[in-house]
């Protein structure tokens, strides 16, 4: 009977152009990543993301990773707000924001926090858009690092990576 109305609710997601999907649980590659000092028993690392297009707009891959032998459970505002990124430019001053980036930063727009529960050694991956956050206009090596705060927690500090533009 169970299956009969799960397939059922299956056909009326059908109907209405939807479709559910079984994929399987994303693996985090932690291989060959680069970390930034860790605090509060958490590390950041961040990486680039591979372009499939050459004129596709730079990502890349925060991962951020219980170091510590104890379970942490904590809440964040949204992973964007969470997240301070930094993007400096070839010549050497701050990247300015895009106005889709001034948008999508705006605390109003987030306002639903995440509560993180992570096991001794557990990593969580945010995929953020950095290229479409930023103006990465102008060719050249551009360099990011993110930082991380909560209020009961030192600041967390990732890896620097360059992202040639």
């Amino acid at each position: 009977m169970a299956i009969g109305i799960l397939r059922g609710t299956l056909d009326w997601f059908a109907k209405l152009g939807l479709s559910v999907r079984d994929d399987p649980p994303k693996t985090i590659d932690l291989t060959n990543r680069e970390w930034g000092t860790p605090a509060g028993g958490l590390a950041v690392s961040i990486r680039e993301i591979p372009k499939e297009d050459p004129d596709q707009l730079p990502s890349v891959s925060a991962v951020l990773r219980n170091v510590s032998d104890a379970r942490q459970r904590f809440s964040i505002p949204a992973w964007l707000i969470f997240y301070s990124i930094g993007v400096t430019r070839p010549d050497g001053s701050p990247a300015a924001l895009t106005p889709f980036g001034r948008e999508l930063l705006k605390p109003e727009r987030h306002p639903r926090g995440v509560t993180l529960d992570l096991a001794p050694g557990q990593p969580v991956e945010t995929e953020i858009p950095v290229g479409s956050i930023f103006d990465m206009r102008a060719k050249g090596e551009y360099r990011i690092r993110l930082t991380a705060a909560r209020p009961d927690a030192p600041v967390l500090e990732s890896n620097q990576i360059a992202v040639r533009v």
